[in-house]
């Protein structure tokens, strides 16, 4: 059973003061850069691949996007995803789960079936929510660790090869930390990332 570190006085569990606004700005940030850059991309660099061995594009856009419904809903709410409602049926793709383990082929199957526009709708369907929640979550909470292996996260296979051996190092850290990481730096890495391919594609 996982335990609060803090309780043990490990500092690094301590939930930095002050630290709830910034991860607000930041987490706002993720959800508007993603549909910024979605928005600017064409249909044809969205099914594009930059370069031998690299994701198509929109493909990685959706993983971001699906990152953060993991991150917020199935992780840390502890709640259906959003894209597990009916109206996001043809964004799910549960083959390729939130984007981590996915084969090439699911990958590739994804950014050919899931146009920008339904990523943008996606994004701003779950951007009000996912923020109204961390405004109204008390600053303890995000103290605790982050549990990986809930029943949740187990009847999706998010517990389990291939997704595990890619997030497994995330188990168990505060939940304020997992928000900043995978809803947040990681999606920042992506972002640079995809910016730079779509300028590689102009050039």
């Amino acid at each position: 059973m996982l335990q609060p570190l803090s309780v043990a006085g490990d500092s690094r569990f301590a939930y930095p003061p002050g630290i709830k606004p910034l991860l607000r700005f930041q987490l706002n940030g993720s959800f508007n850069g993603l549909k910024g850059f979605a928005s600017q991309a064409t249909d044809d660099e969205w099914t594009a691949r930059p370069f031998d061995g690299a994701n198509l594009i929109g493909f990685t856009v959706w993983h971001a996007a699906r990152s953060l419904d993991w991150v917020v809903n199935c992780v840390l709410r502890d709640l259906p995803e959003l894209v597990e409602g009916a109206e996001w049926k043809d964004v799910r793709h549960p083959e390729a789960f939130f984007g981590a383990g996915a084969t090439r082929e699911a990958a590739d199957n994804v950014a050919r079936t899931v146009p920008r526009q339904r990523v943008i709708e996606y994004l701003s369907a779950m951007g009000p929510d996912a923020l109204a929640w961390l405004d109204s979550t008390p600053q303890e909470w995000f103290d605790q660790p982050v549990d990986l292996k809930s029943a949740r996260a187990r009847e999706r296979g998010y517990a389990d090869d291939p997704v595990w051996p890619e997030i497994e190092d995330l188990h168990g850290i505060p939940r304020w930390q997992f928000l900043a990481r995978p809803g947040i730096s990681h999606l920042r890495v992506h972002y640079g990332e995809m910016t730079s391919q779509l300028e590689s594609l102009r050039a």
